[in-house]
């Protein structure tokens, strides 16, 4: 995976030591679901035809049943494929691909795109903060933007600058203290500045 995601977004770090932890995208709104959940060790297929199937199959009714905006299915290999044959194509993108292990990945998962298809379709749906960030780096980004804006803020670290989306409280003769406001204005002639509120 991390070789495709790199293809999409070259800014891509993998994480130290081959980490394959994955929490960090699941903490984004990413659910990863194998269509089977157990196997015999260094047996592909071991579990399948017990059961497993319909519960996945299940889930994946569920999502795209309730998940009436709009989700994207990304589909590897083809038990994953059949399990999305389903999903309603107009409401949701469903996006399919060999299968990224070692035995696959060079007939076409390294290049499928699916990265970075995932996040145009999210922008164009749900405006940039719907789009996932795929960095599993601490403080990195595999955006262009964010990554701009992160230097910018540690940049500013100790001189004032807000992030956009937070505001800034100020107690007459005492530091600011930053916390999240939804809907927080940004301040006249300023994109991305939040304006500091005096208490």
């Amino acid at each position: 995976m991390y070789t495709a995601l790199k293809n999409d977004y070259p800014l891509f770090t993998p994480p130290p030591n081959r980490a394959g932890l994955l929490t960090p995208w699941a903490e984004r709104g990413v659910l990863m679901l194998n269509t089977c959940l157990t196997v015999r060790a260094h047996e592909a297929n071991s579990h399948s035809n017990r059961g497993w199937e319909r519960f996945t199959q299940k889930v994946i009714d569920l999502v795209a049943a309730r998940r009436t905006l709009g989700v994207v299915f990304m589909a590897w290999g083809t038990p994953a494929g059949k399990r999305v044959l389903k999903v309603d194509g107009g409401r949701h993108l469903v996006l399919k691909s060999v299968h990224p292990s070692p035995l696959s990945a060079a007939r076409g998962f390294f290049n499928c795109g699916h990265f970075r298809r995932a996040n145009e379709w999210l922008g164009e749906r749900y405006g940039v903060e719907g789009r996932v960030d795929w960095a599993l780096v601490e403080g990195g980004s595999v955006f262009e933007d964010v990554k701009a804006e992160k230097e910018e803020v540690e940049e500013g670290k100790g001189k004032g600058v807000v992030k956009k989306g937070e505001v800034a409280v100020v107690k007459k003769g005492e530091e600011a203290a930053v916390g999240e406001k939804k809907g927080a204005e940004k301040a006249e002639g300023e994109e991305n500045a939040v304006p500091a509120v005096e208490a």
